[in-house]
């Protein structure tokens, strides 16, 4: 292992320690391949298990959102496809892998539209039911292109779509038609998503820092700048991981009655459909997250948290009571904690690192344009004087057959607009290369004439 975090970070756990030996082995970034694992383990969570940072605040979701820095060819696909093999999704498991075109398909993958029946079984004209197809969804985009032509679409809610799902707010729309409005409340869905950033096309993220899209992602590198030389051997036996040890969901009837309802809170209190039904697994927090949570809050009431760190107490949580889940456990340790906060150093590092070679980038292909505008325009002058030489010397062949002299403004009248601005120099140009002779007219001002030499 490289620095003394990382080999704290590493050896804490019998996984990490795997991971980080695989990753070497498969010549993959092992913090990358963690954070592709801990995205998925959000993903395989029903959205029910939920975290309590502080007996002040409402359980937090545990959707977490994670971006695979790193150049093209650094291994981001195969990190995703590799975190897939070492966790595999448990047997009847409704985890949904999506590459999203749209906002407005992210809750359709959630809960279907069908024709609602009558008591025979007959469809009943313009009303419509849900079905519940999953629970769970994971997006994976390995490359950030993809999200940046899915938000460049007209009237696209991708944008709005990852902001909520993040603070646990409803999805959907419901203001068209009745076969398409699906709206999933708070605590109905579980979505985490992996998306692969080019550091010189990271500004579909950064461009987008003040509706806190960037503060809502963890990043992790896709590089492993310490990779040894030769090859190391991989770690023997199996992942330490039982898929089959994930808490349960609900089940698909009490997701149904909770989406009847629209919200927890407007399920009743009593009878089949009663809030019991939908009981929510809260994750329980350390004292020191409950201080670090308070610093951060008091921060944010006071306007003094940056747009970038405004949601890091919620990262530092979610990837805590992550670290705790990988574990089989629902409470979370402090050892769990302060893992989690060397993890969102990394983030931090990565994070700072790819927005300075954004921008670079953009100052790069900036410089670019104005120099390409600047040799036009050089270009472009040049094609207009050569242009006025040619009028000019015509004009005087024309105007003046005795060679008596022309006057400049008459010249100058004779040109187009942009032959106009270059008159003066042009003549210049030609008087002092013997085609034209100048001198004092007998109304005063220069006249010109073509040269008799």
């Amino acid at each position: 292992m490289d620095s003394a975090a990382d080999k704290t970070f590493f050896s804490a756990r019998k996984w990490l320690e795997y991971a980080y030996r695989y990753a070497r082995a498969l010549r993959l970034s092992p913090y990358g391949l963690v954070g592709v694992m801990l995205a998925r383990m959000s993903a395989l969570t029903p959205p029910n298990v939920v975290a309590q940072l502080t007996p002040h605040d409402m359980p937090m979701t545990l959707n977490v959102n994670v971006a695979l820095v790193g150049p093209t060819g650094s291994g981001k696909g195969r990190t995703m496809g590799q975190a897939r093999h070492l966790m595999p999704s448990p047997p009847l498991c409704m985890l949904e892998e999506v590459k999203p075109k749209t906002g407005e398909s992210i809750p359709a993958k959630f809960v279907a539209k069908v024709p609602a029946t009558d008591g025979d079984g007959k469809p009943i004209k313009g009303e419509y039911m849900d079905k519940v197809m999953t629970d769970r969804c994971l997006l994976l985009m390995p490359e950030v292109v993809s999200l940046k032509a899915a938000m460049s679409r007209q009237g696209s809610i991708i944008l709005p779509t990852l902001l909520e799902s993040f603070s646990n707010e409803p999805l959907g729309d419901d203001t068209k038609g009745k076969q398409f409005q699906i709206k999933l409340p708070p605590y109905a869905y579980r979505l985490a998503a992996v998306v692969g950033v080019q550091p010189n096309n990271a500004g579909v993220l950064f461009d987008e820092a003040q509706t806190g899209l960037a503060g809502r992602f963890a990043y992790m590198p896709s590089v492993d700048t310490d990779a040894p030389s030769r090859r190391p051997e991989p770690p023997t036996g199996v992942f330490p991981y039982d898929p089959c040890r994930i808490p349960e969901g609900n089940g698909l009837d009490a997701l149904a009655a909770l989406l009847k309802y629209g919200s927890l809170d407007n399920m009743p209190q009593n009878g089949p459909d009663a809030r019991e039904g939908y009981p929510l697994t809260i994750i329980s927090f350390p004292s020191a997250a409950t201080e670090y949570a308070d610093h951060m809050q008091r921060l944010g009431v006071l306007g003094q948290a940056t747009a970038l760190d405004a949601h890091r107490v919620e990262l530092v949580a979610r990837f805590a009571a992550l670290l705790a889940l990988m574990d089989y456990r629902l409470e979370v340790s402090r050892e769990d904690w302060d893992l989690s906060m060397l993890f969102l150093d990394v983030s931090d590092r990565i994070r700072a690192e790819c927005m300075e070679q954004s921008r670079r980038s953009a100052v790069d292909v900036q410089a670019e344009q104005i120099s390409v505008k600047r040799d036009a325009e050089e270009q472009a002058d040049r094609s207009v004087a050569e242009r006025a030489k040619t009028r000019l010397l015509d004009l005087l062949d024309t105007l003046d057959p005795a060679r008596e002299g022309v006057p400049f403004k008459t010249l100058k009248l004779r040109l187009s607009k942009p032959q106009q601005r270059v008159c003066e120099d042009v003549l210049e140009d030609l008087y002092k290369g013997g085609l034209v002779d100048r001198r004092e007219g007998p109304r005063g001002g220069d006249v010109y004439s073509l040269s008799l030499n």
